[in-house]
């Protein structure tokens, strides 16, 4: 038994080292191969105040519009109530380049919105710089928010429920000692993820800043890599954003307690405080508005691509399973690292070790994958063909990166069993290998498929990666899109975004919910 658990730690050793090593190595790689200077010039510290500017807005933007949304979806019962919970669960895996053309269609000068106002008189709004960023970004993150925001609703106890209807609370003591203790637990970790999700932000700033003043941190790597050559400028960049998003890391896990929330939804038909009339309508105005503002931009992207249905040609099928590809390498490989990272965090006694170790597997986050991707380029084109195996390289890329991802979903699970159960399986002698393979997968089943489902789909859509690796050939199905709209070739563009889409819910639906042997014993 001694042997299993010395070997269990050493593989999370392993998988910890090399999440490490994603991180601080990739910029100690740049800066080996570069004139490395300390000294941040004024246009960079521009690039930084704006891109903490605008990711501090998107998530406080994500989370105040979530709270009531997540709030009256959970305590009302309406037509197509799951359905709209499952979509939820989907729709923050969209593709970044299907956000951008929804968003261009729906708020560009000549979307539905600028061409609503301008029938009834009044001026055209521009989409680009600061708004279309926050625009973009509250697509992604506001369902990702909502989701995370209704499990939480589903934790509240139903005997803390109970007990505050026999005190006669009303509506303000039911929020006050019922609700908001659960939001202060929860909502400085979904504020801080897409904080950091939105730090990271490239393809949305590409494409909607519109310019210097709405450059970001990214795309300001992405500029220096690419078009100056200057590894430097990137590496300083680099470091900066590791150092202070690694320090908000930090304090949002030390004084938020539980940083993230199990993805488990548990409906309760009683879970319903007190409500005014006006409360009640206010409920359906905030689920109409949700529906509209998520809804109408997939369905333009969908009635776009069936326009154009005819129009491509087959050029799409081989991006389409090299996206595949790509995708199931980096899910097999993040699980394998996650529920190995898992168990080490778990299994250490000491608080100090646990919270580095928890911490730094989460860190990774906090670095640009055009920086990883750069250094891992300059480690490796002078030994292998970079081209030929642009597929695997950027699956072990994403599945790297994507590890504080599947943690955020698995962590927790793992935590609540190992309180509840750890010292009765210590006790029977179970093996680390068995506790891992009989106890913890099987119990926690629902939150691995819902880990590896958003990583498969976001690997799908993923375009920053591939395109450091590829050539002309070896492209992914959002490279060809990406391709498609440089070219103008619209028509096509459309089309492809369609596929892309349904490539990306298909793929959620089918890991997360896909089983065919519970399929068949709901029809029995």
């Amino acid at each position: 038994m001694e042997a299993g658990i010395k070997k269990i730690k050493l593989v999370g050793y392993i998988c910890f080292l090399g999440v490490l090593c994603v991180g601080v190595g990739s910029i100690i790689v740049l800066t080996i191969h570069s004139e490395y200077n300390t000294l941040i010039t004024p246009y960079e510290r521009q690039v930084i105040i704006f891109t903490f500017y605008q990711a501090f807005l998107s998530a406080g933007l994500s989370l105040s519009l979530a709270i009531p949304i997540s709030r009256a979806i959970y305590r009302n019962d309406f037509f197509c109530k799951k359905l709209i919970i499952s979509v939820i669960g989907i729709l923050f895996v969209l593709p970044i380049l299907v956000v951008i053309l929804a968003v261009i269609n729906v708020f560009g000068m000549n979307g539905v919105i600028n061409q609503s106002i301008s029938y009834l008189g009044f001026e055209k709004f521009s989409i680009y710089g600061l708004i279309g960023i926050l625009t973009g970004h509250i697509l992604i993150n506001l369902p990702f928010a909502v989701r995370l925001l209704i499990s939480g609703w589903s934790m509240i106890p139903m005997e803390h429920v109970r007990l505050a209807k026999q005190l006669g609370f009303g509506t303000r003591a039911f929020f006050e000692h019922i609700e908001l203790p659960m939001l202060i637990k929860i909502a400085p970790g979904i504020f801080t993820i897409i904080f950091l999700y939105c730090s990271l932000t490239f393809s949305i700033a590409l494409v909607l800043g519109g310019g210097p003043s709405a450059t970001t941190v990214e795309l300001a790597i992405y500029q220096a890599i690419v078009f100056e050559g200057d590894l430097a400028a990137a590496a300083r960049l680099s470091t900066f954003q590791l150092i202070c998003l690694t320090l908000l890391l930090i304090l949002s896990t030390k004084f938020s307690g539980n940083m993230f929330v199990e993805q488990t939804i548990v409906l309760k038909n009683n879970m319903r405080g007190p409500r005014t009339k006006l409360s009640h309508w206010l409920d359906y105005f905030f689920i109409g508005l949700f529906c509209i503002f998520i809804f109408l931009p997939i369905l333009i992207i969908g009635f776009k691509g069936l326009e154009n249905i005819a129009i491509p040609k087959i050029d799409f099928i081989l991006p389409a399973i090299n996206s595949l590809i790509v995708a199931l390498i980096a899910t097999l490989i993040n699980l394998t690292i996650s529920l190995f990272l898992c168990v080490l965090i778990v299994d250490e006694k000491q608080k100090v070790l646990r919270t580095l170790f928890e911490v730094g597997s989460f860190s990774i986050i906090c670095i640009s994958p055009l920086v990883f991707g750069t250094a891992f380029f300059l480690l490796l084109f002078e030994h292998i063909d970079i081209s030929a195996n642009a597929l695997l390289l950027t699956g072990v890329t994403n599945g790297f990166l994507m590890t504080p991802i599947s943690l955020a979903i698995l962590l927790p699970g793992f935590k609540r069993l190992k309180a509840r159960y750890g010292k009765l399986m210590t006790i029977i002698g179970v093996s680390r290998s068995s506790e891992l393979v009989k106890f913890y997968i099987p119990l926690l089943k629902k939150n691995i498929k819902f880990s590896c489902a958003l990583v498969f789909t976001l690997s799908i859509g993923d375009l920053g990666i591939i395109v450091l690796f590829s050539g002309t050939e070896m492209g992914t199905l959002p490279m060809y899109l990406y391709r498609l709209i440089g070219s103008y070739r619209m028509d096509e563009a459309y089309f492809v975004a369609m596929i892309l889409l349904l490539m990306a819910f298909l793929s959620f639906w089918i890991i997360e919910n896909g089983n065919l042997n519970a399929f068949k014993r709901k029809q029995m």
